[in-house]
């Protein structure tokens, strides 16, 4: 069964609720709603994943308009075998988006191909330190275990307890660290597809600010896509950045949008400003009920009922 993101508009968003509303005591009525949009933590495998994940095809072939220069001229380079330009420009990438992890990793990559496995070294680390902590510490590992490269016991050591950690997170095969770094390249020089993809892995893991960055990501190519909408909401929600999440949702809200309605009054539940969330849930309610969307409906009502239930609760402190 797809995990169903894209079709129902509501609904998904309540995985968040769901898991927060059972710290409240009124699990009962979102438990019932979410198990049927369960996660899929089994094995780390963005390919899995997708499977359960409906991500537009339309996308494949869409490319950053921002990021045109550094595609052509990353591709170009690689092709040509130009190690010396793809570190040049990396470090302009790097320098332009210094918060990009995997840039980081591209570039220490990029020096291991030319065999300066210090800076290869220096950038992997780099690349964990800002958070990228799978693929990173992968190339890492890879750089450490290599014995024709490295005779340094410890770093071997290091480089196995690296390995022994990522399997223990549930990457069972060098090949699924190998996939997930393929669709990191794609993202990194813009493509929409592998964006959406990324967002939608680190969404499923649980890791929420990588969902968040590829998500916003993902905002150059729709800032309405019901699917990115929820990944956003659910990383701010996770990451208690409700101030973030109320400055998207309430220009889009505002317009009409019944999905950042709906997140909106998400929001506002979570930071007890109840009227708010009442307000803007009961408009996404009747955005519903014109629809005649039935699981929206529900998905909306049952949120209203948690926003009446906990306001009673404030009202008898």
């Amino acid at each position: 069964m797809k995990k169903v993101l894209i079709g129902l508009f509501l609904v998904a968003s309540l995985s968040v609720l769901g898991a927060n509303a059972k710290k409240q005591n009124t699990a009962n009525i979102a438990n019932a709603n979410t198990a049927k949009h369960e996660k899929y933590p089994i094995d780390h495998e963005i390919t899995y994943v997708e499977g359960h994940y409906e991500i537009d095809p339309e996308y494949e072939n869409v490319y950053s308009k921002e990021k045109k220069e550094f595609k052509d001229k990353s591709i170009t380079y690689m092709k040509k075998q130009d190690y010396k330009s793809l570190v040049e420009l990396f470090k302009k990438y790097i320098e332009k988006y210094p918060d990009d992890a995997f840039g980081y990793e591209t570039l220490g990559t990029t020096y291991a191909s030319m065999d300066n496995f210090n800076e290869a070294e220096k950038y992997y680390l780099k690349a964990i330190e800002l958070g990228d902590t799978d693929t990173g510490k992968y190339s890492l590992a890879l750089l450490y275990t290599d014995g024709d490269l490295n005779k340094d016991k410890k770093k071997i050591e290091l480089g196995e307890k690296y390995i022994k950690e990522l399997e223990n997170e549930g990457f069972k095969s060098h090949y699924s660290l190998k996939d997930l770094r393929n669709t990191k390249n794609l993202a990194l020089v813009g493509n929409a597809y592998a964006i959406l993809r990324l967002a939608a892995f680190y969404n499923n893991y649980g890791n929420h600010k990588p969902a968040e960055k590829y998500a916003t990501e993902f905002l150059e190519f729709d800032k309405e896509n019901v699917q990115n909408l929820n990944i956003l909401n659910e990383a701010y929600i996770a990451q208690k950045k409700y101030a973030e999440a109320e400055k998207f949702f309430l220009p889009l809200a505002q317009k009409g949008n019944a999905q950042a309605q709906y997140l909106l009054a998400l929001g506002y539940y979570y930071t007890e400003n109840l009227r708010q969330a009442e307000s803007w849930a009961k408009k996404a309610l009747a955005e519903a009920e014109k629809r005649k969307h039935s699981d929206n409906t529900k998905a909306v009502k049952e949120l209203l009922s948690l926003i009446n239930s906990k306001s009673k609760m404030q009202n008898k402190k």
